[in-house]
C-alpha cells in the first residue's frame, strides 16, 4: 500500500480546495456569463443547494490524490515537470473523455473549451504544488 503512504495528504486537501476556489472564480466573475450563454442557461437554472458542491469537492480530492500519486510514483521533482504532468494527464485522460462524451451528447464545443481551460489551469497548478510540496 505504498501508494497511500507516499502521498502528501495535506497537499491533496489543499489541492482539492484550490480546485473549488478556482472553479467558483472561473464559473463566476471570470467566465460565468460566457459559460452560461454558451450552455444556454441562466444563473437561476443552475443554482442549487450547498450540498451540490459536495460531489465536486470529493471528485476534486480524488483527482488531486491520483495526480499526487502519479507524480510521486514517477519521482518528478522539477516545477515544470509537475505543471506539464498535470496538464498532460488532464488532456490525455479527462480532456479526451469529456470531448468524447460531449461530442455524442452534442454539448457545445465552447463549453468544453471553457471547462478544459479551467481544468488545465487547475491540474497544472496542482502538479506544481505536488512537486514543490514534498
Amino acid at each position: 500500500m505504498g501508494f497511500l503512504t507516499g502521498v502528501n495528504w495535506a497537499a491533496v486537501i489543499v489541492a482539492g480546495v484550490f480546485n473549488m476556489v478556482v472553479g467558483s472564480l472561473w464559473y463566476g466573475p471570470l467566465f460565468g456569463k460566457i459559460w452560461l450563454r454558451v450552455i444556454g442557461k441562466t444563473r437561476d437554472e443552475i443554482q442549487g443547494s450547498g450540498t451540490m458542491y459536495i460531489l465536486p469537492l470529493l471528485a476534486g480530492l480524488v483527482a488531486a490524490y491520483v495526480l499526487a500519486a502519479v507524480i510521486g510514483g514517477l519521482g518528478l521533482s522539477g516545477w515544470w515537470h509537475g505543471v506539464l504532468a498535470g496538464m498532460v494527464l488532464y488532456l490525455g485522460i479527462g480532456g479526451a473523455a469529456t470531448l468524447t462524451v460531449g461530442t455524442f451528447e452534442d454539448y457545445p464545443k465552447g463549453a468544453w473549451l471553457i471547462y478544459t481551460a479551467y481544468q488545465l489551469l487547475v491540474f497544472g497548478a496542482q502538479g506544481l504544488m505536488f512537486v514543490l510540496w514534498t
